[in-house]
């Protein structure tokens, strides 16, 4: 008997009532096959643990490189958004279902081992998960399965128990229309409604690993708007202007720090998800500064010089930045090979995916690899805090101190020209990064 019907068998009902959606407007059709592992609470004991550090380590690595080679590719003309994190968890997925030279060079680009991704992604994954009562992170994984190819029981039962992935039946060639339009529907769901639209996999797909992160919080616990300042200018890299009132956030510990030909300060929502900035010195390109180099010293900057036991002074200062919208949706195949070197994964009869699938082809006989990683995200930053979300798609298809002593000291820091952003998480982790050209 093939996994696929052991899978079936063994569905609540509950569950198949609540994931199988014909009849149902723009719900499509799928079948949930088994509930994934419950996650457990992220304490902070794990925060601390090795693991933890380790595959957070690996993340934001391929964040500030992956970040780096999007912005080189991009063509500039409007604000950009994404979600390394989210790339990196996909990745993740994808590397439990393959094996030999194609596992090996996806878990390069992760900057792992196998057996260090399967003892550390639950801390990574149970971290990005948590409800506050200004807002939410969420990610969630799931596995969608063609009917008919013969997978195998070990590999969907590690994805659902050791990676959090719901496992779904769809049938993307016998009836395209509804597994895409469930796929979509899952996927809104799962993003609160922020990205909503038919990501179109064809009829022949045989399966696809999806992750999606969803961001929203406020800047503080009222859930407050964050005051205007008065009319400030921005200045585009080609010379023009915009004038606009710009948000004036609160005074954080610390001043302005300087890097190559950059500065950079941060300012935080109610939840401790920081948005540092990366602000190019006058007459500097934003595409010389915005590196991998600087994406990872800005991340790890946790010392901004508060206090001056010198001269007994203790430092705030406040970010006066405009409002600001950034996305991106595209096929981030070709970065990958390029700047990864993931070559075997997206080629024709070199891409070993024996891990779930037997023999590496579909029910036909004909060779499954991956054809298209598809990474679309969006985010907003405006007064009354940050929302944001993004998915991955990895398509395998065939071919088809003593305060009083101190005097405080207050500088405002203007983010008033083009410039670039890292989104991290309280622990650190980098969630999104982008850069503004147009307010």
């Amino acid at each position: 008997m093939k996994l696929m019907n052991r899978l079936c068998a063994t569905v609540l009902s509950a569950a198949c009532a609540c994931m199988c959606f014909a009849g149902c407007t723009n719900r499509g059709k799928s079948t949930l096959l088994a509930a994934p592992a419950a996650a457990a609470e992220f304490t902070y004991l794990d925060a601390s643990a090795q693991n933890f550090s380790a595959v957070q380590k690996s993340a934001n690595a391929f964040a500030a490189k992956f970040s780096q080679a999007v912005y080189s590719d991009y063509d500039g003309e409007n604000n950009l958004a994404v979600s390394p994190v989210s790339v990196y968890m996909a990745l993740a997925l994808a590397s439990v279902c393959t094996d030999g030279d194609t596992q090996a060079q996806l878990l390069s680009a992760l900057n792992t081992t196998g057996e260090e991704l399967l003892a550390n992604f639950a801390y990574l994954y149970r971290s990005l998960n948590d409800d506050f009562s200004s807002g939410k992170i969420s990610a969630t994984n799931s596995v969608w399965l063609q009917q008919g190819p013969e997978f195998i029981e070990e590999c969907i039962n590690s994805l659902a128990g050791d990676y959090y992935c719901y496992p779904y039946a769809a049938d993307f060639r016998g009836d395209n229309l509804n597994a895409n339009a469930a796929l979509s529907y899952f996927i809104k769901e799962a993003t609160e409604g922020l990205i909503d639209q038919d990501f179109d996999l064809d009829e022949d797909t045989c399966f696809a690993l999806v992750n999606t992160l969803c961001l929203k919080d406020a800047w503080n616990t009222d859930c407050d708007d964050l005051p205007f300042t008065e009319d400030m200018t921005f200045v585009r890299e080609d010379g023009s202007l915009i004038t606009k009132p710009f948000l004036c956030s609160y005074y954080e510990h610390g001043r302005a720090q300087s890097g190559e030909n950059f500065s950079t300060f941060f300012t935080q929502t109610h939840n401790g998800f920081k948005i540092k900035f990366i602000l190019p010195d006058d007459g500097v390109r934003l595409s010389d500064v915005f590196t991998e180099q600087t994406i990872t010293y800005v991340n790890s900057l946790s010392d901004y010089k508060f206090v001056d036991e010198e001269k007994k002074e203790m430092y705030y200062t406040r970010c006066l930045f405009p409002e600001f919208e950034g996305d991106y949706d595209g096929d981030v195949k070709n970065i990958l090979k390029s700047s990864f070197g993931i070559e075997d994964f997206f080629v024709k009869g070199e891409c070993n995916l024996s891990s779930i699938l037997v023999g590496s082809v579909d029910d036909r006989g004909l060779p499954v690899y991956c054809t298209r990683v598809h990474h679309t995200a969006k985010l907003k930053v405006n007064k009354t805090g940050v929302e944001g979300a993004a998915v991955t798609i990895i398509v395998n298809a065939s071919e088809g101190a003593d305060v009083n002593e101190y005097k405080n000291v207050y500088y405002d820091f203007e983010v008033n020209r083009d410039f670039g952003y890292v989104i991290s998480d309280s622990y650190g982790t980098i969630l999104f990064t982008g850069t503004v050209n147009n307010i």
